[in-house]
């Protein structure tokens, strides 16, 4: 078929939803640009743009109205309707598997029975951990693309006649140019040559499962390493990185603050780093993760710890009180100990961060003090800082009462 016909399609049901169409044909460019004006199922005028890109046929629907602080579910509610039945409609009708992306929220829609359809689902499903795909682009006309939250630089898929072709985003380009004064131009658009580059090839006669495959080794080998640099770590730092309720504590004990990022390359090797984010430093970097672990932790055996460095209890209760500071006299004005040393709190406490412990809340509702169960202690302490921290083990008198 044309590749006219499946927009010509597209303009044809547009019209039946309801919409007043002016329709720009640009061809020297390969694409076409519709203003649609809303419609009984859409209240909002949108921007339509229809082309191929990297294999795929896109659509891509934003609204130049749109106050994306506030009226982001409803729009996103109505496109998804109206756009669903219409490349459902044409998939089913004529063989069209188009892509829809919306610009304004940066989801995906497509035929979900369709290749396109298994393709997206897929990568939502092992890369995002949800039912689709949401991508923050400053590309003005965006293929597929993917920013999972584990890696640290995009993907895009490429779609051909016999196989799907994997990209990894160039790392340290900017999004956006700014000026001296730092005021913010128009996001800039780069071709796909300068944006990714190819790192695997996949042939389309094995199946969406080996597709799959590739999409689960891919996010095991990066999360592989970060889990070691985590586990590294926190031999300098039991606290590192651990959440209590959605609060993070970096580095009360050890006065610095690593990151680690595993990038592709264009050679086809990974590169592992680690930065120390405070200062901007270049930890360790290699092309094995195991010797770039091993940077790590002799770059860190040399960082003398401060002497007042917080203890693992105040880790725990400063973490919870979301108060990063290392002067933790400041918050906890004193500890009281029942039936247990100060000695053995802090190991027992230690070794449950480093563990990734949960926390069990007892009394999470009183006013004034919070009461939880954690590492097999029960510790009591107030609401707010400053204030008095008292820790007994859990199996007390105490704690059968209060239970």
């Amino acid at each position: 078929m044309e590749t006219i016909n499946w927009k010509k399609k597209m303009e044809e049901q547009l019209r039946r939803s309801g919409f007043t169409l002016q329709v720009e044909n640009m061809s020297n460019i390969r694409l076409t640009e519709i203003h649609a004006s809303s419609s009984p199922l859409i209240s909002y005028p949108l921007r339509v743009r229809l082309y191929e890109r990297m294999g795929w046929l896109m659509c891509t629907v934003d609204s130049p109205t749109l106050d994306r602080n506030e009226d982001h579910p409803l729009f996103e509610r109505m496109v998804t309707a109206v756009f669903e039945r219409i490349v459902r409609h044409l998939y089913n009708g004529y063989g069209f598997h188009i892509l829809t992306f919306i610009g304004d929220t940066g989801n995906y829609i497509t035929p979900k029975d369709s290749e396109t359809g298994e393709v997206v689902r897929l990568v939502a499903h092992l890369w995002n951990d949800r039912s689709y795909i949401h991508l923050d682009t400053f590309e003005e006309y965006p293929a597929l693309y993917v920013t999972p939250p584990w890696a640290h630089q995009a993907y895009a898929i490429e779609s051909t006649d016999e196989e799907w072709v994997i990209y990894a985003g160039r790392g340290g380009r900017p999004s956006t140019d700014y000026r001296a004064d730092g005021v913010e131009l128009k996001s800039h658009r780069l071709a796909d040559g300068e944006l990714f580059f190819p790192v695997d090839r996949i042939s389309k006669d094995k199946g969406t499962l080996a597709l799959a495959e590739w999409l689960r080794l891919e996010r095991r080998e990066v999360e592989d390493f970060m889990m070691s640099f985590m586990q590294t770590i926190r031999k300098f730092d039991p606290s590192f990185g651990f959440a209590w309720g959605g609060t993070e504590t970096f580095f009360h004990g050890v006065p610095v603050e690593p990151y680690a990022q595993v990038l592709r390359l264009e050679s086809g090797k990974r590169r592992y780093r680690v930065m120390n984010n405070t200062a901007n430093r270049l930890f360790a970097v290699s092309d094995d993760p195991n010797e770039c672990l091993k940077a790590v932790s002799r770059t860190l055996g040399t960082i003398t710890l401060p002497e007042h460095r917080v203890s693992a209890l105040g880790q725990l209760v400063m973490g919870i009180w979301q108060q990063f500071e290392t002067d933790e006299e400041t918050y906890i004005q004193e500890v009281a100990y029942r039936d247990i040393s100060k000695f053995q709190m802090e190991e027992k406490i230690g070794h449950a961060l480093a563990n990734q412990q949960r926390i069990r809340w007892i009394d999470k509702n009183h006013p004034h003090q919070n009461v939880i169960e954690y590492a097999h202690l029960r510790i009591t302490f107030p609401k707010r800082p400053p204030g008095l921290v008292t820790v007994e083990p859990a199996e007390s008198g105490h704690e059968r009462g209060a239970l």
